[in-house]
C-alpha cells in the first residue's frame, strides 16, 4: 500500500515536534470489526470480565471528551482496527462515522501537510520512530483544523504489530501562538519606529534588545551592546540614580521612573523601568531642553530673588567693604553660586585686580589671590574673563570654564573647587569700569539672556552703590579736610603753621608721611634741588633735608603740577629718597606763587596703594593753596628785610614803629589798608590811630622785646571805622649795639579769609535751607546739655517733630514748595521756644527741640515739655502760605526728659523717636511721651524678630492641616496653617509671629517653605488611592502676592514638587483689592490657567468691591469665624452669613464657613444653604501624621472640595 498522498507539496510548513507524547488509548471505530478478544485467538472473556471491560471503555470515552483527545488503531494492513468517537468529532465527522483505513484518513488531511505525515505513518510502520507530528485538516465544511498526531508501533507476543495513536485538537492554541507572533512583530516595528530610546536586559544585566533610537542616545551601536554587560559598558553609571534604581525594580518587582543627567553623555535623561521573570524593560527619552528650559526659568527666577536681596542691601548697608561682602555672601546663600567675589582695577603698571571681598570657598579665595589677576591686555592673565570683562565692559558668561582656554593654566584648581561656569559682571562708574562681580557655578551654565540682564542690573546696582558710598566718604572728608584747613589757617606761622598744616594733611588723607619743602634754585636757573621746610613720618617730625629732584615723583609734580603713584612707588622710582622711606605711593601738589611761579612742592606718602586717587588730588589742593600763601608771604618777609627799599611795593601793610608805639614808616598797603596817608599817620601813636586794645599790646611788645618776634590776630578798624581783622607779624629791630630800635610790623588782611571760615563752619554746623542748627551741631549741644544738666541737677527735654504727610506734599505740589513749607515750619518753631531753647533740623522734614534748664522736679519739667510741644502742635496747625497756595499742615511730636543719668545721646534720640511714632500710632497731630514699657516693647519685639529670622534655618516650623469637610461628612481637602514652636519660647502664636514676619520681609521666604512645604504634602496625597482626591488651601499675603514673580514662583513650585494644580488652592484677604487690582486679577488669572483655584479667605471683614469681585477668578468665599460664632444669638451676624451664602451662588462660588465649633452652628449653617465646613467640631489642625490617621476610613470626596 502507498502512504505518500499524490501531489503533496514536500516543502509545505509541517510542524514537528520532538517530544513524545505520553500514549494515548483510544477505541475502535464502528466500521472496524468488534473489539473481542477472539479476533486475535484469545480465549472468551467471562461475563463478568466482560462488564467491567464495558465500563472501562466508557471510562476511556469520557476521559476522551474530556481531554478532547481522540485515539485509534492502525493495523499493519492500513486498516483501522479501532476509532474513537472524539477522532471523528476533532475531523468533523458525523457520530459513528469514521475512515476505513489509512488513504481515506490521509484524504482529510491539508494538502501541505499530507506528504510529511504519510512518511512519519510510513516509517513507523516499518518500525522506525513513532508518529508526532502537527498538521492541519479539511472538515467536511471546508474549515481547516490543527491537529497533533501522535502514534507508535505496538508489538506483542501472538498479535499482529499495529499502530496505537491519539490525535489532539490544537487550533485554538496554534491560532494564540499565530497571534502573539504577528503581536510581537507588530511591537517589534513599533519599537523600532518610535522615537523614544527603549531596551531591555536579562537578569544578568546583558542587553537583549535595543531599538535604534536607544542606541543613538547613547552613542553606541546594537551590535556591540547585544549581549554585552550594561555595567561593563557604561562603568560611569555604577552608583548613580540609574544604577540604584534598576536594582531596586529588580529587587523590589516594581516599576521605577526617575530624571537623571547623566555626564559623560552630556545629557538629561527620563527613565522608566519595568521588572518582568527576563528582566528588566527600560523606555527613556531625551529631557535636554525641557531641562534647561526650566533651569533657565529657575534661574532668573534665582537671579530677580538675587537682585531683590542685593538691592535691600543697597539700601540698609552704608560701608563700601561691609556692601561687597554683604553682597558676595547672598551671591552664595541666595543665588547658589560656589564662589562670588568682588575684584577692583589698579591703574598701576600691571593693571592689577586686587579681591576685595568674596563668599563661598575659602581656599579659592586664597588662590585668587596668589596668582596675580590683571586687566592688562599684553598680559596673559589679563586675557582670561576677569580681565576682559573690567577692559571690554560687557558681561561675559562661561558654559564651562573648562572649555575657555585662556583658563588652561587653572584648570587643576577649577576642578578642585568644583567650579564649572561662571559669569563675570562689570562694575562701572559713568560708563568706566572700575571693577567686576564674578561668580562661580558648581554646575554647567547655559545662555540665558533674561538671567544675565538681572545679573548686570545687579552689577549696575552694586556699583551705583559703590559710588554713592564713595562720593559720601569723599565729601566728608572733603569736609573735614575744609575743617582741618580752616584749623591750620588759625594756626600761627612760620615752623608751626607748616607742622600743624603738614599733620592735618596726612590726617585728611591717611598718609603715613607729610611733608612740604621749598624748591632750590639750580645753576641754570631752573630748580635740581628742594629742601623740606617741615618733614613727618608716622607724626614724628623728621629733620630738614635736601634731596634731587631728578629721578623722584617730585620731579613729575613740577612738570603736571599734581602727580600720583597709586602703587609700586619703589619701582617706578628706584632712585628717589621716597622709596627709602618704605613708601608704595605718593601724592603730591606744586606750590605756585601768586603770579603762576613754582615755589615749592608738598607732598604724602603711603606704605599700601591707594585706591582714590582723585581724592588725594583734590585733598592736596585744599591744603596746597594755603602752604602755597604762607611760603609767599615768608618770601615776602624776606624780600622785605633784604631789600628795604622795596618796603613799599610790599602787598602787605608794613608799618615801622618805635619801641614807644610811634608810627615811623607807614608804606602803600597801609594807606590801602587802613585809609590814612603816609602822612596822616606818622608820628601818631599807633594804638589810638588804629584802635589796638592796650592790655594786648602792651603783652604782644613784652614777647617781641623778649623774643624778637611776635604774631598774632587783632580786630582793628580803617579810618572808616569799618572793623577788619588782622594778621600781625612782629620783628624787632636792633641798632648796631644790639639794643632795641624799632618793630617791624607786616599786617595782612584777613577779614576775608575770617568770613571764609565763618563761612565754612555754618555750612560744616548749620542747615543750609532753613538756617538752624544740623545734626552735627545738635547732637554737640545735646551731649553738653547733659553733661550741664548732671552738674547743675537740672532737667532737659528733647522733642523729635516729624511733620506729617510732607512726602505727599513734595509729590504733589514740587520740591520747591516742600522747601518753602520747611522754612516757614522753622520760623514757627523759633517762635515757639524761648531764647535758650535749641531748634535743629535733623534730617528731611524732622525736627529736634532741645529745652534746657527746666526743673529737677519731673512733674513740672513735664508739664513745661508739654504746654512747649502743645504751643508747637498749634503753631503748625495754622495754614502755610506757600507762594499762591494755602496748605494746611500737622505734625507728630515725640517728647522725652533727660539729665545725666539718661545714657547717651543716642539712647535719647532713640526715645524720642519711638515717643514719635507712638503720636503717629495715635492718629498725628499730637504729642507723646516716651514710655519705658514702650521701649520694653520694642525691645521684645525685636528679640523675638531676631528668633524668626533664625527659626526657618532651625527648622523650627511645622505645618498642620485642618480638614474640611462637607455636610454628607466627607472630607474634601485641607487648610494648610503654619506652626511655630520655639525651644525656649514654646509654641508662639500665629496671631504674634504672621504680622511680625510680614512687617519685617520675613513673609516673603516664610511664604515660600509654606508652599513648597504644602505642595510636597499635596503631591504624596495625589499618590495615595485614598487622598488622591484632597486639595490642599494655602494662605497668600498681600506682600506675597504684589512681587513680580509671584505667578511664576507659584508654578515653579507645583513642577519642582509635582503637585496636582487643580488641587492647590490659595487664599486672598480682601485687603489685596484695595491697591494694584489690575496686576492682582492678571496674575490671578495667569494662575487659574495652570489650574490654580482661588477662596476669597475673611470674607465680610474687610473691604470688598462687589465690581471687582465679580471680575476676580474665584472658586469660593470663606466665612470669617467672626460671623460664625455668635450667629445664633447675633441676629446681625446672622444676617450677614446668609447674605454671604447668598452672594456665593448668585456668583456661582462655593461658600465655606471657618470656625465651625458646635453642631447647633452646622446644622444652621446648613439650613441656610452652606454645605461645607471647617472648625474644631470635626478637628483641630492636624501634624500630617496625624491628619494620615485621621482620614483611614473615611470617603474623600470625588469633587473639587470648593463647596457648595
Amino acid at each position: 500500500m502507498a502512504f505518500a498522498g499524490k501531489g503533496s507539496d514536500e516543502n509545505s510548513s509541517s510542524r514537528v515536534t520532538t517530544s513524545r507524547a505520553a500514549q494515548h488509548v483510544g477505541r475502535r471505530p464502528r466500521s472496524a470489526a468488534p473489539e473481542s478478544g477472539a479476533r486475535h485467538g484469545h480465549p472468551m472473556t467471562t461475563p463478568d470480565a466482560s462488564a467491567e471491560l464495558r465500563r472501562v471503555r466508557e471510562q476511556l470515552r469520557s476521559m476522551e471528551r474530556c481531554l478532547h483527545v481522540g485515539s485509534w488503531e492502525l493495523r499493519a494492513d492500513g486498516r483501522f482496527g479501532r476509532w474513537s468517537e472524539e477522532a471523528s468529532r476533532i475531523l468533523g465527522l458525523a457520530p459513528g462515522r469514521a475512515p476505513a483505513g489509512l488513504e481515506d484518513f490521509l484524504a482529510l488531511v491539508h494538502a501541505g501537510d499530507r506528504a510529511a505525515l504519510a512518511r512519519c505513518f510510513e516509517q513507523a510502520l516499518r518500525g522506525g520512530a513513532g508518529v508526532d507530528l502537527e498538521h492541519r485538516v479539511l472538515l467536511p465544511d471546508g474549515a481547516i483544523r490543527d491537529v497533533h498526531t501522535r502514534a507508535e508501533l505496538h508489538l506483542e507476543t501472538a498479535v499482529p504489530a499495529r499502530l496505537l495513536g491519539s490525535m489532539l485538537d490544537v487550533t485554538e492554541r496554534t491560532q494564540s501562538a499565530s497571534a502573539a507572533g504577528r503581536l510581537a512583530e507588530r511591537m517589534t516595528a513599533t519599537l523600532e519606529s518610535i522615537t523614544d530610546g527603549f531596551f531591555t536586559v536579562d537578569r544578568d544585566w546583558r542587553f537583549t534588545y535595543l531599538n535604534p533610537e536607544a542606541a543613538r542616545l547613547l552613542h553606541r551601536r546594537r551590535e556591540d551592546l547585544l549581549g554585552a554587560v550594561v555595567w561593563n559598558e557604561f562603568k560611569e553609571a555604577i552608583g548613580g540614580t540609574s544604577y540604584l534604581e534598576y536594582q531596586r525594580a529588580l529587587r523590589e518587582n516594581c516599576p521605577v521612573a526617575f530624571e537623571e543627567f547623566y555626564a559623560p553623555l552630556d545629557t538629561w535623561l527620563e527613565v522608566r523601568a519595568y521588572p518582568s521573570a527576563e528582566g528588566l524593560a527600560v523606555h527613556f527619552r531625551d529631557i535636554n531642553e525641557r531641562k534647561q528650559a526650566a533651569l533657565a526659568l529657575t534661574r532668573s527666577n534665582r537671579a530677580l530673588q538675587l537682585l531683590s536681596r542685593c538691592n535691600e542691601a543697597l539700601i540698609r548697608v552704608g560701608d563700601e567693604a561691609d556692601l561687597i561682602r554683604r553682597i558676595c555672601h547672598i551671591a552664595v546663600e541666595v543665588g547658589g553660586y560656589r564662589m562670588a567675589w568682588v575684584g577692583y582695577a589698579h591703574d598701576d603698571a600691571g593693571r592689577s585686580i586686587s579681591v576685595e571681598a568674596h563668599a563661598g570657598n575659602e581656599e579659592g579665595a586664597a588662590y585668587l589671590r596668589s596668582i596675580g589677576l590683571s586687566w592688562s591686555e599684553r598680559d596673559a592673565a589679563g586675557r582670561t574673563p576677569a580681565g576682559r570683562a573690567i577692559r571690554e565692559g560687557v558681561p561675559l558668561l562661561l558654559e564651562d570654564i573648562a572649555h575657555d582656554a585662556s583658563l588652561a593654566p587653572f584648570y587643576a584648581a577649577v576642578e578642585q573647587y568644583g567650579y564649572h561656569g561662571a559669569v563675570y559682571l562689570p562694575l562701572a562708574h559713568e560708563g568706566r569700569p572700575f571693577g567686576l562681580l564674578a561668580l562661580y557655578a558648581g554646575v554647567p551654565l547655559t545662555e540665558a539672556g533674561e538671567e544675565i540682564s538681572l545679573l548686570q542690573e545687579l552689577a549696575d546696582n552694586l556699583a551705583f552703590g559703590i559710588s554713592n558710598i564713595r562720593v559720601r566718604d569723599e565729601r566728608r572728608r572733603i569736609e573735614s579736610a575744609v575743617l582741618k584747613v580752616a584749623a591750620s589757617v588759625s594756626a600761627s606761622t612760620g615752623a608751626r603753621f607748616f607742622e600743624q598744616l603738614a599733620r592735618n594733611m596726612a590726617e585728611a588723607v591717611g598718609a603715613q608721611s607729610a611733608m612740604v619743602a621749598r624748591l632750590l634754585p639750580g645753576a641754570a636757573g631752573a630748580p635740581t634741588e628742594a629742601r623740606t621746610v617741615i618733614a613727618l613720618q608716622d607724626g614724628a617730625r623728621v629733620a630738614n633735608f635736601n634731596y634731587a629732584l631728578r629721578g623722584s615723583p617730585c620731579e613729575e609734580v613740577l612738570k603736571h603740577k599734581q602727580y600720583v603713584v597709586a602703587a609700586a612707588l619703589p619701582r617706578e622710582f628706584p632712585d628717589s629718597p621716597m622709596a627709602v622711606l618704605g613708601a608704595e605711593a605718593y601724592g603730591g601738589w606744586r606750590l605756585d606763587n601768586s603770579d603762576g611761579e613754582p615755589l615749592g612742592l608738598l607732598f604724602v606718602l603711603f606704605r599700601d596703594p591707594v585706591k582714590r586717587s582723585d581724592f588725594i588730588v583734590s585733598t592736596l589742593q585744599i591744603f596746597a593753596a594755603r602752604a602755597a600763601a604762607e611760603l609767599e608771604r615768608q618770601d615776602a618777609d624776606a624780600h622785605i628785610r633784604d631789600q628795604a627799599s622795596l618796603l613799599d611795593k610790599a602787598q602787605d601793610a608794613i608799618v615801622v614803629r618805635s619801641i614807644e608805639h610811634r608810627i615811623l614808616f607807614w608804606n602803600k598797603s597801609a594807606e590801602r589798608l587802613y585809609g590814612w596817608t603816609a602822612a596822616e599817620a606818622l608820628g601818631q601813636p599807633a594804638d589810638s590811630l588804629l584802635g589796638d586794645d592796650t592790655a594786648a599790646l602792651r603783652a604782644a611788645a613784652t614777647t617781641v622785646l623778649r623774643s624778637g618776634d611776635w604774631s598774632g590776630e587783632i580786630t582793628r578798624r580803617d579810618k572808616s571805622g569799618k572793623a577788619l581783622t588782622v594778621e600781625v607779624r612782629w620783628t624787632l629791630l636792633n641798632d648796631d649795639a644790639g639794643r632795641p630800635k624799632a618793630i617791624l610790623s607786616i599786617d595782612t588782611d584777613i577779614s576775608q579769609r575770617k568770613a571764609d571760615e565763618r563761612e565754612i563752619r555754618h555750612l560744616a554746623f548749620y542747615d543750609a535751607l532753613t538756617g538752624l542748627p544740623n545734626r552735627l551741631l545738635m547732637l554737640d549741644r545735646l551731649r553738653h546739655a547733659m553733661a550741664l544738666g548732671g552738674r547743675g541737677r537740672r532737667t532737659g527735654a528733647l522733642l523729635y517733630i516729624d511733620l506729617d504727610n510732607f512726602k505727599t506734599l513734595n509729590e504733589t505740589l514740587g520740591h520747591d514748595r516742600g522747601d518753602l513749607l520747611l522754612r516757614q515750619v522753622a520760623a514757627r518753631l523759633l517762635a515757639a521756644v524761648d531764647e535758650g531753647d535749641t531748634v535743629a533740623r535733623f534730617g528731611g522734614d524732622e525736627f529736634l527741640v532741645m529745652l534746657e534748664n527746666l526743673s529737677a522736679h519731673t512733674e513740672e519739667a513735664a508739664a513745661r515739655t508739654r504746654s512747649v510741644g502743645e504751643t508747637i502742635l498749634a503753631a503748625l496747625n495754622r495754614p502755610f502760605l506757600l507762594d499762591d497756595y494755602e496748605h494746611f499742615s500737622t505734625s507728630s511730636i515725640g517728647a522725652t526728659l533727660f539729665d545725666n543719668e539718661q545714657g547717651t545721646v543716642g539712647e535719647l534720640l532713640k526715645r524720642a523717636d519711638l515717643a514719635m511714632y507712638q503720636a503717629k500710632a495715635a492718629g498725628r497731630n499730637t504729642m507723646r511721651f516716651f514710655d519705658p514699657e514702650m521701649q520694653t516693647a520694642v525691645l521684645r519685639r525685636a528679640g523675638l524678630e531676631a528668633d524668626l529670622r533664625q527659626a526657618m534655618p532651625l527648622g523650627e516650623f511645622r505645618l498642620h492641616y485642618q480638614p474640611q469637610l462637607r455636610s454628607d461628612g466627607r472630607v474634601t481637602g485641607a487648610e494648610a496653617l503654619l506652626r511655630w514652636t520655639h525651644p525656649q519660647r514654646g509654641p508662639v502664636s500665629p496671631a504674634v509671629f504672621i504680622p511680625l514676619a510680614e512687617d519685617s520681609g520675613l513673609i516673603l521666604p516664610l511664604g515660600r517653605w509654606v508652599l513648597e512645604t504644602a505642595c510636597a504634602q499635596l503631591a504624596q496625597w495625589a499618590r495615595e488611592p485614598h487622598t488622591a482626591q484632597l486639595s490642599v488651601a494655602v494662605n497668600v499675603s498681600a506682600r506675597q502676592l504684589r512681587q513680580p514673580g509671584f505667578a511664576d514662583e507659584v508654578l515653579a513650585v507645583l513642577a519642582a514638587t509635582g503637585a496636582p494644580p487643580h488641587k492647590l488652592k490659595l487664599e486672598l484677604t480682601e485687603s489685596l483689592l484695595v491697591d494694584d487690582i489690575e496686576v492682582t486679577i492678571a496674575k490671578m488669572n495667569l494662575l487659574k490657567k495652570s489650574g490654580v483655584g482661588f477662596s476669597l479667605d475673611d470674607f465680610g471683614t474687610g473691604y470688598s468691591s462687589l465690581a471687582y469681585l465679580k471680575r476676580l477668578p474665584l472658586e469660593q468665599l470663606k466665612i470669617d469665624q467672626s460671623f460664625v460664632r455668635d450667629l445664633l444669638s447675633d441676629p446681625n451676624d446672622a444676617a450677614i452669613m446668609c447674605t454671604i451664602v447668598a452672594l456665593g451662588q448668585s456668583l456661582g462660588l462655593g461658600v465655606i464657613a471657618e470656625g465651625v465649633e458646635t453642631d447647633p452652628q452646622r446644622a444652621f449653617l446648613e439650613r441656610h444653604g452652606c454645605h461645607a465646613y471647617q472648625g474644631y467640631l470635626f478637628s483641630r489642625p492636624l501634624a500630617a501624621d496625624q491628619f494620615a490617621v485621621f482620614m483611614q476610613g473615611r470617603n474623600c470626596d470625588a469633587g473639587s472640595g470648593s463647596g457648595a
